[in-house]
């Protein structure tokens, strides 16, 4: 229910900016069914607002324990895989495993020792009366145990020297991945090589001995709505529109969405309300990542749409009519037409095929591409004078802006208690659109 209202809001907004210097105020708006059917689906498909990242972001941390003893690159530099980013002190681990060395001789001896004082008391133990064998018996014990603790104490010292063994064998840290280095952090921790979650935008990460970003290779990071929630999942063909011409497109899979991390609403871009606005009407944002099929054209950093991919991109023979143009669709279907003298009437249509997930009807008979629509709005009565809108008049200064600019996810209606919101920072909308 809420999508058909904002759809219904979408359609009556774009009519009413186009009505703007109209030749009479009564005038009604129509548009050309070429524009309508080529691309008219303005509000229909939910688009989510996103920007190209890198494919991969890697940590670098430093092993417990080692002292790095020189850095080989800085923040900036690019590293081919497996290039070598920084070296350990290899006289400093020699030392360290010689003292380990001497630790574990130390823990040999004494389990020598004692199973020797074990066997001393167990023959002395043999040679008394049996009513003076008792404490005998609680200092072999004791010495038992001692011997377990010792055998325990040996086989982890034996394991720390077999690691720093293998260390001293490689005193040399490569580059996993091929990239540009994102940030160099010498306050960091140890803990060897991590990809962290839902990274990519090749921001520098302070637990990280260094940071590489891989810039070889693109994805695509988006933000879907609560609200639109349903509209996306994982494995889901999508398209990816420029903000600048709708008509250039890519292609690509829905690899995750990370339900776990919210974006934070106060971060990534200015946020306009209109109207109260609190904890309880906002909405709350989760970041999404789609692998891309090809990234060519594409840059580091550009932002672009992300919608389902319904086919809407394929050419399809015939008028297809959004559902909403269209009155009484399920009995006898009719459409609000200019006539020839520049008028309004209730025009007949034939309907064949619906398509559910565009929501658009396959028109036969009673239209043609060159006939002009109006939007079946409250208060339209026969006869009415009408205002053509023209495509040369699309995305001129007062008339609606360019297709695809009205998104589900940027513009969020107020129904049923929602309250109205422009994200993202798309300032240049809600001023452009009288909105701020």
């Amino acid at each position: 229910m809420k999508r058909c209202i904002a759809i219904f809001l979408c359609c009556a907004t774009l009519f009413s900016l186009a009505a703007c210097g109209c030749q009479s105020e009564d005038a009604v708006s129509v548009q050309a069914v070429s524009m309508i059917s080529g691309g008219g689906s303005v509000g229909l498909i939910d688009r989510c607002p996103g920007k190209v990242v890198s494919g991969q972001t890697v940590k670098v941390n430093k092993d417990e324990g080692k002292n790095v003893l020189e850095l080989l690159v800085q923040e900036g530099d690019m590293v081919e895989e497996g290039s070598v980013l920084f070296t350990y002190d290899a006289a400093a681990m020699e030392l360290d495993l010689e003292k380990l060395r001497l630790e574990l001789e130390s823990l040999e001896n004494a389990i020598v020792a004692a199973n020797n004082e074990i066997e001393e008391l167990e023959r002395q133990k043999a040679m008394v009366y049996i009513t003076n064998q008792l404490s005998y018996t609680i200092q072999i014990d004791t010495k038992k145990a001692d011997l377990r603790e010792a055998e325990y104490k040996k086989a982890l010292k034996q394991r720390e020297i077999a690691a720093m063994e293998a260390a001293l064998e490689a005193t040399e840290v490569t580059a996993p991945i091929s990239g540009r280095v994102m940030a160099v952090s010498e306050s960091a921790g140890g803990g060897g090589y991590e990809e962290p979650a839902g990274r990519g935008d090749g921001s520098g990460d302070g637990s990280a001995y260094i940071t590489i970003m891989d810039i070889t290779t693109y994805r695509i990071q988006g933000n879907i709505n609560e609200l639109n929630l349903y509209s996306l999942t994982v494995g889901m063909p999508v398209i990816i529109r420029s903000r600048l011409d709708g008509n250039i497109t890519w292609h690509g899979t829905v690899e995750s969405i990370d339900w776990e991390n919210p974006v934070n609403p106060n971060q990534g871009g200015a946020m306009y309300y209109y109207g109260p606005v609190d904890e309880m009407t906002s909405s709350s944002k989760y970041p999404f990542y789609v692998t891309l099929s090809s990234a060519e054209g594409l840059i580091l950093g550009q932002h672009v749409y992300v919608e389902p991919d319904y086919g809407q991109g394929e050419k399809k023979d015939g008028i297809w009519l959004p559902a909403w143009y269209i009155c009484d669709a399920e009995g006898d279907a009719w459409v609000w037409a200019a006539n020839a003298r520049d008028r309004l009437e209730k025009r007949s249509v034939t309907l064949s095929d619906y398509n559910d997930e565009l929501g658009v009807y396959l028109v036969t008979d009673g239209l043609a591409l060159t006939d002009y629509l109006a939007f079946p709005e409250e208060g339209l009565t026969a006869g009415r004078s009408v205002s053509y809108f023209s495509e040369e008049s699309f995305g001129q200064e007062g008339a609606p802006m360019e297709e695809g600019s009205l998104i589900a996810e940027d513009v969020f209606f107020a129904t049923e208690g929602d309250a109205d919101f422009v994200t993202d920072g798309d300032a240049d909308f809600a001023a452009g659109n009288g909105m701020g």
